[in-house]
């Protein structure tokens, strides 16, 4: 690259200048008394002498206990802080990206013991503003030689960089390079050759990469210029090696035209633009930095490979964070549109790979900005990425221009698809997340730049700010689709298309503020807490501005002034700031953990790292509890440890009185579970079937619900053997135990033919008939011929028990319903094909000596009960009758009381009559140890798009909206007021379903201001209607004559769940549940649910459950969890687990861990010889355990084995108590020791 003459500004540049190590710079640590006087209704702090400990010293906060938490704008006149980021319209006429905006960066740079700012100007030339205490900022820009003046500054930081204990400053620029700006000691700065030249650089953060003990820097990269910007560039494409390429630009080559890797010319001849690539660069101690290659081996990809070439991305923002917690700074870059985000693992030794695919599983479009905080306080860091959703219906329907739902595969679930939302990131402690962001009611918060994680309100929990806004409401459809009509009129000269953007009305946004809840959801404050400022804002940075312990705020505006607010918090804190040896003497990177009783909170030295801003480096933590304990964990390794800490005070802690750090050597303790899935290499079958061709406002798909997966003695050997479900196309897994604790494929004719529909569920049945009974469903071809319901033996062909009709049938469930002594069936109607969800009829079979009737006095009682997606049968009301209890999606959980044969509905009277929602699986246990049978209920969960539309919940319309003979779903919300009714889908996904709403609507705002009454007029009333206000997952506890329901634990929420497991998995006495977890089949614009990898939850004995870490459990699935039974395969006393997953492969975790529990099997004669209805409790001569109920069937489509496992906490059972189907019981003494026993039905 030739030499390239240095852009003339006021930037002052010297010589470079070896400084003498004698000569010491002036202390940024120096002590400086401070006499600040009232201002407003704040206090401001006392001029107290610091007081000095072993490696620290403190001083007393005098904070106002006369306030209320939240924030003052302070004027402009008060302050002194007159700056405005002035952008001229000519300017972003011709060049977009400055549109970016510019940020604020917050240091003591004259170490006189007060945070000085300095705002990047794009127009206006950079602003330093020096502290003089009592909220009066004088500029010093001149003097401190920073004014960059048509630089287009964006992004700055305060650093220390050449460890002279003095902050310099970096600034970026769009083009005229990354300048490290030296702090000479006396009040300016001298600046050294800039970095990143041609660059459109962005935000940047620093951080000690490789550990050598000075801050390196990453600059993101977006662009200086893009073809939007450019509306006569010439390309031109190729074809090189057999694939198309862009060559030249303008007639140049990509290198000369400085293209290199920014265009990619799809198959289709449409041209993708991609960003500049990112720098690195590492410091050699004396503020020199060199950059590094991506492609020397510095960055590694997933499987440890080298970079072919560097990432061409729109780089927004940066942040070194630790995520894993190994002491080394990993890296969190955030990239705009289609460029992926990108995670960098540090390795050690300046190497970075990147994260494991499956540790994040979807990220945002948009992405912005980055801030991390550990939001549930359990020790990890959590962290959110911002993107650009509304919280706004009108602005939800019309900001659509470049979104697009993500181009899913079907099968695949480590794909990262990109969502147009804030996506929160939940780290579950080994190395993965949890996308959580509709669940804490942050996923839109508008057009957002600058997230911060905060405790406002000094509660111990970090709240959020984010600021908002554009120049340009360039999303806008109607503007994108008017812009486009105009082109096609006439040709348009280059001048007269760049001018068209102005078309787009500026975005003028409130910014934002929540409050954390403690329980990982967010309640918007922006108003109650003063920052809701209106405009455009861009970075913000967070700054003690007045020394009382607690974050004040500056913010960046566009071309206006920028905004300053004073933290009125008046609760108890502390404050700590950190002096690093040098070089890195602010400790950057430096962990703080404070711990008090019951709450732990820890937060991490940044640099940069902020959208286009910088952070004074000072934490402050809540101390409304006593402070127990600080620890700094310091990035050499060393740690400091403070005890006897009081509150209200600022505590600066000096590495070097920090001692080494104590290894920890204890080994990690086993998990439960071992995954032994390589016993059955078994993965389920499914072909891919487009749900929404047929009814295209069809909220979800039906055709990926399954596997159901069973345990059965299939060859009566005595073990437990395992059958799983499979789609269309594919075979019915089937494996026998060897006996040793592995399993083989057996020869089964009937069962190694192709299946041509797919099977929902399965079911083991041993009674008068016995067999592998196998539904499936006609919900695809939706023809009504073939069997539904086939029963497989050892030999022969199957045998029918149920033919294929206008029903697509979901579950399968057995019970001795009618007391005659065999088993009855019931089968569950999911829908009619095309119809989906009007009610339909499901169907009890009658066991009538082998031959299974369908039981026509119940017919009329399940006509058009619902869409059931799953069944129990369970002596619910302890009068030896199993009830009938259904899981509707959409709808009820239907509970029918079984009176000697006869049932009826009760759901109202159990209070169960308002609950609608998602029910996909229902279980029974005896959840308290009274001996009756509780509920458990699985629902879609808190962290879907649904959340968005608040706590009214969903109204589903559905019926030929149009007239033309097609079934169709209309989703609206609001239902408070049903005349106000909103829809939820957006204008282009309703005109596929209904075309002549162009005519009524003919732009997006039309639409957006419509309601459901509006745009569905007369048809409305034609309509039927299911209003859905039950989301959460949900236990339901039987207390005698009423039924108490409560939420599962938060964890349960995080994901749709589906298959249900209820057993003692640890052996302590008490109930556990297992839950499979999520669900890929969502419509393309219905962010796919995937944050669940398997949860266990265990059981108090009194109907509570705590969940348990993958840590903890072993269990970690990934994909798209169904099915799920359990059963001790290995005869170990312990209590062993099997899941299904669609399309993905079948999950079998042995347990190694639970005490050995005391298996027991029942002999119940010939028409239920697994005593299928039995209630079994362990005991001892004064107390009896819980009563656990033999079944056939349950959770989600799914078979338990029949021999169950029991346990008692802390005694050892002497007897077992079985109340028989017909109501006999018996009690068996145990042996001392014993392991097993066979309990046998009296005879009559």
């Amino acid at each position: 690259m030739g030499q390239r003459a240095w852009p003339r500004a006021s930037f002052r540049r010297y010589s470079r200048v070896r400084r003498n190590p004698s000569q010491q710079p002036c202390s940024s640590w120096m002590i400086v008394s401070l006499g600040l006087c009232l201002l407003a209704c704040a206090i401001t702090p006392a001029a107290d002498e610091w007081q000095s400990g072993d490696g620290y010293r403190f001083k007393t906060l005098t904070v106002s206990t006369n306030s209320q938490a939240g924030f003052t704008s302070l004027p402009a006149d008060l302050t002194g802080i007159g700056f405005i980021n002035r952008l001229a319209k000519e300017r972003y006429t011709t060049n977009q990206i400055y549109l970016n905006g510019s940020g604020v960066a917050a240091g003591d740079y004259d170490g006189d013991g007060l945070c000085d700012l300095f705002f990047c100007g794009l127009d206006s030339e950079n602003k330093l503003y020096r502290n003089l205490g009592d909220w009066k900022f004088q500029d010093v820009t001149a003097k401190a030689r920073v004014r960059g003046l048509h630089f287009t500054s964006t992004g700055a930081s305060f650093a220390d960089v050449n460890g002279d204990g003095r902050l310099d400053l970096i600034s970026n620029t769009v083009g005229r390079g990354t300048w490290v700006l030296l702090n000479d000691g006396q009040g300016s700065f001298r600046a050294t050759r800039p970095l990143n030249l041609n660059g459109g650089g962005m935000s940047m953060a620093l951080a000690d990469v490789d550990q050598d003990g000075d801050l390196d820097l990453y600059v993101t990269n977006y662009r200086t210029i893009t073809i939007r910007d450019q509306p006569g560039i010439k390309l031109r494409g190729s074809d090189v090696n057999g694939k198309p390429q862009v060559v030249s630009v303008n007639g140049m080559s990509l290198k000369a035209a400085k293209s290199v890797g920014r265009f990619e010319l799809k198959a289709n001849g449409k041209i993708l633009e991609h960003g500049q690539a990112d720098r690195l660069y590492l410091n050699d101690g004396s503020g020199k930095y060199t950059p590094v290659s991506f492609t020397a081996g510095a960055f590694l990809g997933e499987g440890g490979q080298r970079l072919a070439k560097p990432p061409y991305d729109w780089g927004l923002s940066a942040m070194f964070r630790d995520m894993n917690r190994d002491g080394r700074p990993d890296l969190y870059v955030c990239n705009d549109f289609e460029s992926p985000d990108r995670i960098w693992i540090n390795q050690g030794g300046g190497i970075f790979k990147a994260i494991d695919r499956l540790a994040i599983r979807k990220s945002s479009h948009f992405s912005m900005g980055i801030d991390f905080a550990d939001l549930n306080r359990d020790g990890h860091d959590d962290f959110i990425v911002v993107d650009m959703l509304s919280r706004q219906h009108d602005l939800r329907h019309t900001q659509l221009s470049n979104r697009k739902p993500p181009e899913l595969h079907f099968g695949v679930y480590n794909d990262r698809p990109q969502y147009s939302y804030n996506t929160v990131y939940l780290n579950s402690g080994d190395g993965t997340y949890a996308e959580i962001g509709f669940h804490t009611n942050l996923a839109a918060t508008e057009w957002s730049w600058s997230p911060v994680f905060m405790d406002v309100d000094l509660d111990g929990y970090d709240d959020f700010l984010v600021t908002t806004g554009h120049p340009l409401d360039m999303q806008d459809m109607d503007v994108s689709n008017k812009g486009e009509q105009l082109k096609q009129q006439r040709k348009h000269s280059p001048r007269e298309l760049l001018e068209m953007r102005f078309m787009f009305k500026p975005l003028v946004l409130r910014n934002l503020a929540f409050r954390n809840q403690g329980n990982l959801r967010f309640t918007e404050k922006s108003a109650d807490w003063g920052f809701d400022h209106e405009g455009i804002s861009h970075g913000m940075a967070l700054a003690d501005l007045d020394n009382d312990g607690d974050m004040d705020i500056a913010v960046n505006n566009f071309n206006e002034a920028a905004t300053v607010y004073r933290n009125n918090s008046p609760a108890p804190r502390i404050a700590v700031k950190l002096r690093g040896t040098q070089p890195n003497t602010q400790g950057v990177g430096a962990r703080i953990t404070v711990e008090a009783e019951g709450l732990l909170q820890s937060q991490e030295i940044i640099d940069g790292g902020r959208y286009l801003s910088d952070d004074e480096a000072v934490r402050v933590f809540a101390a409304s509890k006593p402070i127990l304990k600080i620890t700094i964990a310091w990035p050499s390794g060393k740690t400091s440890t403070l005890a006897d800490i009081s509150p209200n005070r600022l505590y600066e802690i000096h590495e070097n009185g920090a001692g080494q750090a104590v290894k920890n050597e204890t080994p990690k303790p086993k998990s439960m579970f071992e995954d032994v899935s390589h016993l059955l290499s078994h993965k389920h079958a499914e072909k891919s079937f487009n749900d929404f061709a047929r009814q295209q406002l069809q909220p979800k798909k039906l055709s990926q619900e399954g596997p159901g997966v069973a345990w059965l003695d299939w060859n009566g050997d005595g073990w437990d053997d395992i059958a799983v479900a499979t789609g269309s196309g594919g075979n019915l897994g089937l494996f026998l135990s060897d006996g040793k604790g592995a399993f083989k494929k057996p020869a089964a004719p009937s069962l190694g033919q192709v299946s041509p529909r797919d099977q929902v569920a399965i079911l083991g049945l041993d009674s008068s008939a016995k067999g592998l009974l196998v539904l499936q469903s006609n919900y695809e071809d939706g023809l009504a011929f073939g069997p539904a319901l086939q029963m497989h033996g050892t030999t022969g062909v199957p045998k029918k028990l149920l033919d294929a009709g206008q029903v697509a049938y979901s579950t399968l469930c057995a019970a001795d319903y009618d007391g005659d002594g065999d088993l009855d069936l019931f089968v569950g109607g999911r829908c009619q094909p095309g119809k989906y969800p009007s009610p339909v009829s499901s169907v009890i079979l009658r066991n009538d000596n082998g031959q299974f009737i369908e039981d026509k006095n119940h017919a009329e009682l399940l006509s058009n009960i619902g869409s059931v997606s799953a069944v129990v049968w369970t002596d619910l009301l302890g009068d030896h009758h199993p009830e009938l209890v259904l899981a509707c999606d959409p709808g009820l959980i239907r509970v029918y009381r079984n009176i000697a044969g006869s049932l009826r509905e009760v759901t109202t009277e159990l209070g169960l009559g308002d609950r609608v929602g998602f029910w996909n699986s229902i279980a029974a246990g005896d959840f308290n140890g009274d001996g009756n049978m509780d509920l458990v209920a699985a629902n879609i969960g808190t962290n879907s798009a649904y959340e968005l539309y608040g706590e009214s919940g969903i109204t589903w319309h559905h019926g030929d909206l149009s007239g033309g003979g097609v079934h169709e779903v209309f989703e609206s919300y609001n239902g408070a007021s049903p005349a106000k009714d909103l829809p939820v889908r957006s204008f282009n996904e309703v005109l596929r379903a209904i075309p002549f709403l162009r005519e009524l609507y003919p732009t997006y705002s039309a639409y957006a201001n419509a309601t459901s009454s509006n745009i569905l007029g007369e048809q409305k009333s034609k309509l039927d209607a299911i209003r859905i206000t039950s989301f959460e997952s949900i236990v339901i506890i039987h207390r005698g004559d009423t039924f108490d329901v409560h939420p599962l634990p938060m964890e349960a929420q995080l994901a749709p769940v589906y298959g249900i497991s209820v057993a003692d998995f640890d052996g302590d006495g008490s109930e556990d549940l297992f839950l499979a977890q999520n669900f890929f089949g969502t419509r393309p614009d219905f962010p796919r649910m995937d944050a669940g990898r398997g949860l266990l939850l265990k059981g108090d004995g009194k109907g509570v459950f705590k969940p348990m870490t993958s840590a903890m459990s072993g269990i970690r699935m990934n994909g798209d969890q169904r099915g799920s039974a359990v059963a001790d395969f290995n005869h170990d006393g312990r209590v062993d687990l099997l899941i299904g997953q669609n399309t993905g492969q079948t999950k079998l975790y042995r347990n190694r861990l639970a005490k050995r529990g005391l298996r027991v099997r029942l002999s119940g004669g010939k028409g239920n010889p697994s005593g299928v209805g039995a209630k079994l409790r362990l005991g001892t001569e004064t107390k009896l355990g819980p009563a656990r109920e033999v079944r056939a069937g349950g959770g989600y489509r799914s078979q338990d084995a029949a021999t169950q496992v029991l346990s008692m906490s802390d005694a050892t059972p002497t007897r077992l108590q079985v109340a028989w189907p017909s109501g006999e019981i018996t009690t068996t003494e145990i042996a001392e020791g014993a392991s097993h026993i066979t309990v046998r039905k009296p005879s009559k």
